[in-house]
């Protein structure tokens, strides 16, 4: 494989200086003279009607507005549109306040005031009566004959609409012939994000200049322009938004919560508005994951060889449909990119309650599919009396293979390697015939191990037209400014975009500097999901170094009075080849460009991402389960990733790190409840919201697969979001493996698993 100078080097972070010491600057840490402080009042009922609003105590010393719904824009928006393309797409069922309250702790008023105590004292003061409508707090409920309507447009209550539900469909399954057919469900409850920055959003308007700005820790920074433009009727040109240092996102800060009200606010009161929630209000006014169930049907040979499956799934979108049902799609989307199954039918329902809104979450579709497949091929392997590494390997996509559903190619993407190699790193037979002696010695503990394969997208192709535009600009001293529209959560993205184009110019990363989004002064970008970043982004970033590097040369030519063909660079210094005494430095070039040729040395390139290589992610877990109390403990766990090359790989382990963390989260713990009488959400703190900690989390081992695939930057693919979506399945499979169970609920907290030994032992 290659050595390259930079590419495939581990560094820090570009952000870690400063968030160690405390010194960079969020959205929250923004300080003027003039600034004003937003709060905004939550309902205290999950379905109702505004009888009467009183404002009249809230308006204390130092309170400069106070909106409801009488006195703000009756305009419909969608807070999960990320283009002003998608328009013809967006459901637009919200308002910045509404008289009709859709869930428990939807914002129903909101004070500005000179200072945040103040906002918070005049909300309390704010009166509210409610003439309350039925709730639906459960997709059961909505679906019922008779179900109040919770909307007048976008989707409605359900998507596409009670009776025929969405569907995807390759091949026949009806006509597909299996010698045995399985099914079972599988369930998984809301979840939040649990970021550690909560939201914050600022907007200013210029008074002299009658312009817009908004700052926010976005994943869209162009949605949220066109969003807030379009809510306040202003052209394009006079919103401004700049993405902020990001504390984390994982999803929640892809929908846009608090920029359309701050910025309604700022452009009301011609000032300077902030906001920013506390934990709780990130919680229950924010989004959550989807809760949702699927049933998964499966046609397959006694050999173990996979003939159809078929899935239903039923997803939870909360008050408002925002982007669910695009979420149902692609997680149907991805059912193509793993398996070789001939024949697939995907149907689904996106459903209102009223409940929270739930939205975007780590892993959109591939953790969703993941969930629904893998412990069924756990069960259909137990069924069959195959190893379920085995039944895996026997159905998995070969490289360069078609994803049926969307008839792209995987690319050089390696499914059997992942598991072949993990299989060997983790010594799978030997721990699984280990813990099979050690169950049936009896005692407290009972011991399993678990895996799961899948994998997830690296562009938005063939859904649309993947774009990626960079721009790059030589300074006097032949340093580089590098103008990416990337989003970078935190998790060091804008260093990866620095290596690759410090690996193409061969210059100091010290000497070059990557700036983020900012929609005055950057190309136009759709925003950071989809693990975009890396390829897409990369690639663009390499194209234009390299373009550039070619106009450096050119320059340097005219200089030296030769052929571009005959100067070489090296280290920022171009030389003619014949005779090397004919130097000039990336400075001196500049200079000649400026002050002789009479142009910059300015780039800028756009680049159409026309592939979608699929990044391939096998987890291998062991567990313990505690019999007398339920708890399941992660003892080891190994993470096989086919990441075609790592740009940055101790980043490239953190992400996946983190992922486990996170996914251990899913399967064992993590889980917002709601009150089935009040609907208000019970969980809203890291007091009682349970999550993977630093003591829980087990040894991990990650294993890269490094073949290069030959369309990304450097061979390199995603890995943000696939490190989450097989860890979940492969725990509760290894749970199953050591009780003998074919549980499918997740979270596996300890009742459930007390539960299922009841009910085996009564069994028995």
């Amino acid at each position: 494989m290659t050595d390259y100078r930079y590419v495939g080097r581990s560094t820090g972070s570009d952000h870690g200086y400063g968030k160690v010491t405390g010194q960079i600057r969020y959205c929250s840490d923004m300080q003027s003279v003039d600034m004003l402080f937003l709060k905004y009042k939550q309902s205290t009922v999950a379905h109702g009607m505004i009888r009467s609003i009183n404002t009249e105590k809230a308006w204390l010393p130092g309170v400069k507005a106070v909106y409801t719904y009488e006195n703000t824009p009756d305009k419909w928006f969608d807070r999960g549109r990320v283009s002003a393309y998608e328009l013809q797409w967006s459901q637009n069922q919200e308002k910045l306040f509404d008289r009709e309250v859709r869930f428990y702790g939807e914002r129903v008023a909101a004070v500005v005031a000179e200072d945040k105590e103040t906002a918070e004292k005049a909300c309390r003061l704010i009166e509210v009566e409610y003439d309350e409508l039925p709730k639906l707090l459960t997709m059961e409920e909505t679906m019922k004959d008779g179900a109040p309507s919770l909307h007048v447009n976008g989707h409605g209550n359900v998507y596409p609409a009670k009776g025929e539900p969405y569907c995807q469909e390759y091949g026949s399954y009806d006509e597909a012939e299996g010698e045995l057919t399985f099914t079972n469900e599988s369930h998984i409850s809301r979840m939040t994000h649990m970021c550690m920055e909560t939201q914050a959003a600022r907007a200013k308007y210029d008074r002299g200049t009658g312009r817009l700005t908004v700052w926010t820790g976005t994943q869209t920074a162009y949605g949220v322009r066109s969003t807030v433009a379009d809510l306040l009727g202003l052209s394009y040109n006079r919103v401004r938004v700049i993405k902020t240092v990001m504390g984390g996102s994982f999803g929640v800060k892809q929908e846009m919560v608090l920029e359309p009200l701050v910025a309604y606010a700022a452009y009301d009161l011609k000032a300077d508005v902030i906001c920013h929630f506390t934990r709780e209000e990130q919680v229950t006014g924010t989004l959550l994951r989807h809760n949702f169930d699927t049933r998964t049907e499966s046609k397959v040979d006694r050999d173990g060889t996979v003939r159809g499956v078929k899935i239903h799934m039923d997803l939870d979108a909360g008050a408002y449909q925002t982007i669910s049902p695009s979420y149902l799609r692609t997680a149907g989307g991805k059912l193509g990119k793993t398996y070789n199954i001939p024949a697939i039918k995907f149907t689904g329902y996106s459903i209102c309650t009223t409940t929270p809104v739930n939205g975007s979450f780590r892993s959109w579709g591939s953790s969703e599919e993941a969930i629904a497949l893998e412990p069924h091929w756990d069960m259909v392997a137990d069924e069959l009396g195959m190893d379920p590494v085995d039944f895996r390997l026997k159905n998995i996509r070969e490289p360069y293979q078609t994803d049926v559903m969307h008839g792209a190619s995987i690319c050089n993407t390696h499914f059997r390697e992942v598991l072949t190699e993990g299989r060997k790193r983790f010594d799978w037979d030997r721990r699984r015939a280990e813990c099979a002696e050690k169950n049936a010695a009896g005692g407290r503990y009972r011991y399993g191990t678990g895996v799961a394969l899948c994998s997830h997208t690296t562009s938005f192709y063939p859904y649309m037209v993947e774009l990626a535009s960079v721009s790059m600009k030589l300074q006097d001293d032949g340093s580089l400014i590098v103008n990416v529209p990337v989003h970078d959560h935190g998790c060091g993205t804008t260093v990866a975009m620095r290596k690759i184009a410090c690996e193409i110019l061969e210059l100091d990363p010290d000497r070059v500097t990557v700036l983020e989004c900012d929609t005055e002064n950057m190309p136009y970008d759709y925003g950071c999901y989809a693990s975009r970043t890396t390829y897409v982004f990369g690639l663009a970033v390499k194209k234009c170094a390299e373009e550039l590097l070619r106009q450096i040369k050119e320059n340097a030519a005219a200089l030296f009075g030769c052929l571009p063909n005959t100067v070489q660079y090296e280290n920022g210094v171009c030389y003619v080849e014949p005779d090397p005494s004919k130097r000039a430095s990336l400075k001196e070039i500049w200079e000649y460009t400026i002050f002789t040729l009479s142009r910059d040395l300015n780039v800028t390139v756009s680049n159409n991402a026309g592939e979608n290589p699929g990044t391939p992610a096998a987890h291998f877990v062991q567990v313990r389960v505690d019999t007398f109390n339920g708890h399941v403990r992660v003892e080891h766990c190994l993470s096989v990733h086919d990441i075609g090359k790592a740009i940055n790989p101790d980043m490239v382990k953190g992400q996946i790190e983190s992922g486990v963390q996170q996914g251990m989260g899913w399967a064992l713990c993590e889980e917002i409840k709601i009150d089935p009488a009040s609907g208000k959400t019970l969980i809203t703190n890291f007091k009682n919201y349970e999550i993977a900690n630093a003591w829980d989390m087990p040894e991990v081992d990650v294993l890269l697969i490094e073949d290069p695939e030959p369309t990304g930057p450097f061979g390199a693919k995603g890995i943000g979001e696939v490190a989450t979506a097989p860890v979940a399945p492969a725990i509760v499979g290894a749970v199953n493996h050591a009780l003998g169970t074919r549980l499918t609920h997740f979270p596996l907290t300890p009742p459930i698993i007390l539960d299922a030994l009841a009910g085996k032992e009564a069994g028995r």
